[in-house]
């Protein structure tokens, strides 16, 4: 039968051996410096070796103490790690979202909380699209691709649907009747490859190959995320490329408009994942479910 020393013990030891100093542990600790010193001793004597070499300016680990004082702190970082995971299991769900749709799923989020106030979700935004629930301490997250990947549930959101977006007053002196218009604004590029830009005007180019082929979608300012290339837009610095359900309010209150009809569909769409492993949890089926029924609100 494996006897382990005194976890009490262990932790009054890494914090003694952080301060280097047993008033100053036994400040940080609450405890009396006389409490403190018998801990150590506790320890000490369990291991029948000096962890600590007493000086009259302080502490320094003896060479047995300076190699238990890393295990002794990833093991206390694990614990502390797997404790919050179970404490907020059922009441807490941490999601991962892509800042380029947190215009369109912050309104959602906050109905579900309205609607369900015990299930508190912790939003973390990032320009990531993709999730690797193995090494993030997420529960569940926004993703953008072309599938939703392996050993995960997912719930498909909606399909990407690229078309030219800009502020009305953009257009009055420089009306955009026609694609050859363009080559009279700044494009905004949500990308760095301006990939999004170059397949639409290929795509308009099918029916005006002369005036498609006259934009040259290398020019103009390059963003991180689509969000910032629409925000770009919306204080008229130009026409973004943007997705038609990230910025339909905004048509619809006429803060941006619509120059083209051509709608590029490129086979990608956004999914509601989550791992098969955490399937059998309420608070993730409960979210899932709703989240299916109301993401075209």
């Amino acid at each position: 039968m494996r006897r382990l020393p005194p976890l009490n013990a262990l932790q009054i030891f890494e914090t003694v051996a952080r301060h280097r100093s047993f008033t100053r542990a036994a400040d940080h600790l609450c405890l009396t410096q006389g409490a403190v010193s018998r801990q150590i001793i506790a320890l000490e004597d369990y291991y029948k070796f000096p962890l600590f070499k007493r000086h009259a300016k302080g502490l320094t680990l003896t060479a047995e103490g300076e190699l238990l004082l890393p295990a002794v702190k990833e093991s206390f970082a694990r614990i502390e790690e797997i404790s919050l995971r179970l404490t907020r299991q059922r009441t807490d769900l941490a999601l991962k979202v892509p800042t380029c749709v947190m215009r369109w799923m912050l309104p959602k989020i906050m109905r579900f909380q309205a609607e369900y106030p015990d299930l508190h979700v912790q939003i973390t935004t990032t320009w990531q699209h993709d999730v690797d629930f193995q090494m993030e301490p997420f529960d569940a997250a926004i993703i953008y691709g072309s599938s939703p990947g392996a050993d995960v549930q997912a719930v498909p959101l909606f399909e990407e649907r690229l078309t030219p977006v800009c502020a009305p007053d953009l257009l009055k002196d420089k009306p955009l009747d026609e694609i050859a218009d363009l080559a009279r604004h700044t494009l905004l590029h949500p990308t760095r490859d301006h990939r999004d830009w170059k397949m639409w005007l290929a795509k308009v180019s099918e029916a005006d190959a002369a005036n498609a082929q006259a934009i040259d979608a290398e020019h103009g300012p390059s963003f991180d995320t689509l969000d910032m290339a629409t925000n770009a837009a919306l204080q008229g610095f130009g026409v973004a490329i943007s997705d038609l359900a990230l910025i339909d309010e905004d048509v619809a209150a006429r803060r941006l408009v619509r120059p083209f009809d051509t709608v590029l569909k490129t086979g990608w769409r956004y999914y509601f994942i989550y791992p098969d492993s955490a399937a059998h949890q309420q608070k993730l089926n409960l979210f899932r479910d709703w989240i299916a029924a109301h993401w075209q609100e």
